[in-house]
């Protein structure tokens, strides 16, 4: 069930981490405000719009959200590796230079391209079983979201930049700007102006258009040197391998809402928009944390220790996200409730599913540290084929039998194929001794424990509600405890927490 090696964590390895778990609070608190923005939202435009007009705007989503992929053609990844490759700074200007032009002419076709095939997109959106679409302007929804579409990638690709200089706090900047650039507009259009619908996608629009403005000042002066033809193929070569990769992850990811505008009504597809956006906030955190983890992985790749460091630093992830998940699971009801109007109760039922498959998705990236430091990243566009196979047939039989809860269900099965497939094309690239199917035992316990919270606490009142979540999410972290920290491990957490206390306590 474990590793050979015994991983014992040790007041080195926290040593090892301390800027790493620092940049991932100051990229987490801002990535996740950024991400979060339509989950900010939510609270006020799911007692504006019902389930069927959020379920639009979801569905509007998914088309930009597929064209980004080809917009940004994963060039970041290129970027990273051969500016931290390079070993002069003008050279890495260079690398900077070269990403920037060739993103830009990129994210310039594909976005016109969008545009361009706005008819034959809302063609393909109005197939359904249910028929089309209508009191809708599907059209003007998708030649605005075009705009979003260019400036959000530009963003994207400066922010990355951003991360690679060693600069969080002019990524917290961007970030910011972006996020209340969003919701103000978006709130405004919507409440005041009262434009409906179109005022959730102008206001994202605006809000991306700031947040290229505001990237593109900080990097203005990095940008403007002569980009070069070998740096550009250098780029590419690494880049586009792992596109194929990069379309079946958003595949994976998104077919739920496909099927489910395919098989069942638009309630369904509003009802999944809210599980998947309270779910995500798992993948928002891990992402955070990778925004760290990537720059620091390439610079320890030359180490003669670096796998016992990829090692130890999969055993603290899948240690700390495993409590966000399992508070996340566990109080998605009560959170529903809370927050949102009745008609999108039943979005709770899906997110202890969609947040295991997001789990499994931020531990999959780790996993996949051998391959991207190996330079064969064809092999991640091998696992997400391998897990395509299984996702496919699961959405198309259970979407049309259990609804939005298959479309959960598929999703959570599709992660954990391609994390172990991943895992497997890993391991033979570059072997790392991973605490690995320890997580699937600890996953299965604590599912059961989600399914326990979820039937075992119908008809409660909202205190009553929340007692049981709380023990629930109490033992799915104690499971955490038991099976991945050895005695070393508690004896020294148990250390630092109580020299912690003292201190906080004589402070006082």
């Amino acid at each position: 069930m474990g590793s050979p090696i015994k991983l014992t964590l040790n007041l080195r390895t926290l040593g090892i981490f301390k800027q790493l778990a620092r940049e991932s609070v100051i990229y987490g608190a801002s990535t996740a405000i950024g991400r979060f923005v339509y989950l900010l939202l939510a609270p006020v435009l799911t007692r504006i719009f019902a389930p069927e007009d959020y379920g639009v705007i979801s569905l509007i989503q998914l088309a930009i959200g597929f064209a980004t992929i080809f917009c940004g053609m994963n060039l970041g990844s290129g970027i990273g590796y051969y500016f931290f490759k390079a070993e002069k700074k003008d050279e890495q200007y260079v690398v900077l230079a070269t990403g920037f032009w060739v993103s830009l002419a990129i994210a310039s076709f594909i976005s016109g391209g969008f545009a361009f095939l706005v008819p034959q997109l809302v063609e393909l959106l109005q197939v359904r079983e249910e028929g089309p679409i209508l009191g809708h302007d599907l059209e003007l929804y998708l030649e605005v979201g075009s705009l979003s579409l260019f400036f959000g990638v530009m963003q994207t690709g400066l922010s990355s930049m951003l991360r690679f200089l060693g600069k969080p706090y002019h990524y917290v900047v961007v970030q910011l700007s972006h996020v209340f650039t969003t919701l103000a507009s978006v709130l405004i259009f919507v409440i005041y102006f009262e434009f409906g619908v179109i005022g959730v996608f102008l206001g994202g629009a605006v809000g991306s258009l700031m947040g290229f403005f505001v990237s593109f000042l900080m990097l203005s002066r990095k940008l403007f040197h002569s980009p070069t033809k070998p740096v550009l193929l250098s780029i590419l070569s690494y880049a586009f391998p792992q596109m194929p990769a990069a379309m079946l992850n958003w595949i994976q990811t998104q077919m739920g809402r496909y099927c489910i505008n395919l098989f069942v009504s638009l309630r369904e597809q509003g009802i999944y928009a809210i599980g998947f956006a309270i779910a995500s906030a798992l993948i928002l955190v891990t992402t955070a944390f990778r925004l760290a983890y990537d720059p620091f992985a390439l610079s320890v790749m030359k180490k003669p220790d670096a796998p016992l460091i990829y090692a130890k630093t999969y055993k603290l992830f899948i240690c700390a996200f495993g409590m966000i998940l399992s508070v996340l699971a566990t109080f998605g009801k009560p959170l529903v409730q809370v927050i949102f109007p009745d008609s999108y109760g039943e979005a709770h039922t899906l997110i202890p599913f969609l947040a295991t498959g997001f789990f499994y998705l931020g531990a999959s990236n780790i996993l996949a540290t051998g391959i991207w430091v190996s330079g064969k990243t064809v092999f991640t566009s091998y696992a997400q084929g391998l897990a395509f196979l299984f996702l496919l047939p699961a959405n198309l039989f259970l979407v049309p039998a259990l609804g939005a809860l298959g479309a959960s269900l598929a999703f959570f099965a599709g992660n954990l194929a391609y994390n172990l497939f991943v895992y497997l094309f890993s391991q033979k690239l570059f072997p790392v001794p991973y605490y690995y199917w320890r997580t699937h035992v600890w996953v299965l316990a604590a599912n059961l424990i989600f399914w326990f919270n979820t039937e075992f606490t119908k008809g409660l009142e909202l205190v009553e509600l929340t007692i049981i979540c709380l023990f629930s999410a109490f033992f799915s972290i104690v499971l955490i405890w038991m099976i991945f920290l050895n005695r070393d491990d508690q004896k020294l957490i148990k250390s630092f927490l109580l020299n912690f206390w003292q201190k906080r306590v004589y402070s006082i």
